[in-house]
């Protein structure tokens, strides 16, 4: 029989007693110097808080959308600036510094404004990713096998498909119920199968987040997720990660333009907390 910690228990949360104070005194912090009160996307953060993510169409500028595309495209035809490129995937190097456009979705009024309602407080972008991920039918590797994230007790990510993904397309895939309802055990390895989450969760709680091509996926990472492959079309997908402390409690490595930073409005500078200034 499986047994279940509640939302109450520390043990469902990694890092236990000691995590929950740590999250807990660094969002005291963050909302004493940057506080935020509104309630404009109640249903969001409604959706975030039971099922653990929300989907929200066309969020994104087409034309920006396009020209983030286009950017990454430049890197991996002159092979620069990749921090990963195998036939699994290619992932772009300080996304932020070689894909300047990225800043108009990590520091735009929509995501600025999910994440403050989320955490009641203005939090700071930690980490991003911009991948595509290739059809490939052999194994799933790394992130393509369940797992619950390690980044810290709370926090979300926004997802932006740079192209239409169907079910054979690698739809980013989440365990439904899975962000407060952990089962004894659910430390003892960090990735899980297919077979297990549905042994435990049970199959409907296994969403595959279809979308197109500017619509926007949000998800607390510490449900359980995986991308899944591709097996008929490669994915292009920019990762936005929002902490209210540096991510893993580690000095921060993501970099930023001091240019572009400088740039930011005054209200939205405390969002680049915690990148390093280039």
């Amino acid at each position: 029989m499986i047994q279940w910690y509640d939302v109450t228990n520390a043990n469902c949360y990694r890092g236990g007693k000691q995590g929950v104070e740590m999250y807990n005194n660094a969002c005291t912090d963050r909302r004493t110097n940057y506080p935020v009160t509104t309630e404009k996307y109640k249903h969001v953060i409604g959706a975030l808080n039971t099922d653990g993510f929300c989907v929200i169409k066309d969020a994104a500028d087409p034309i920006k959308l396009k020209q983030l595309k286009n950017e990454f495209e430049i890197q991996v035809a002159a092979n620069e600036n990749l921090k990963e490129h195998s036939a699994h995937f290619t992932v772009v190097d300080q996304a932020l510094v070689n894909c300047p456009t990225i800043k108009d979705f990590a520091f735009s009024n929509l995501v600025l404004d999910i994440a403050s309602e989320y955490f009641n407080c203005l939090p700071a972008l930690g980490t991003f990713n911009l991948r595509k991920s290739y059809v490939n039918t052999s194994n799933p590797v790394k992130h393509q096998i369940f797992h619950s994230d390690p980044n810290s007790i709370k926090f979300i990510k926004f997802f932006f498909y740079l192209n239409d993904v169907d079910m054979e397309g690698g739809p980013f895939c989440i365990v439904k119920g899975s962000l407060y309802r952990k089962f004894s055990g659910w430390l003892d390895k960090y990735r899980w199968t297919e077979e297990e989450m549905k042994a435990i969760y049970g199959e409907d709680s296994i969403q595959r987040l279809t979308a197109n091509a500017g619509d926007m996926i949000i998800a607390n990472t510490t449900c359980f997720h995986k991308g899944i492959p591709p097996t008929k079309q490669d994915r292009t997908m920019l990762t936005l990660n929002y902490v209210v402390h540096p991510e893993d409690w580690k000095k921060p490595t993501f970099q930023i333009k001091k240019d572009d930073y400088e740039n930011l409005p005054d209200n939205v500078k405390p969002a680049a907390d915690y990148l390093v200034k280039i």
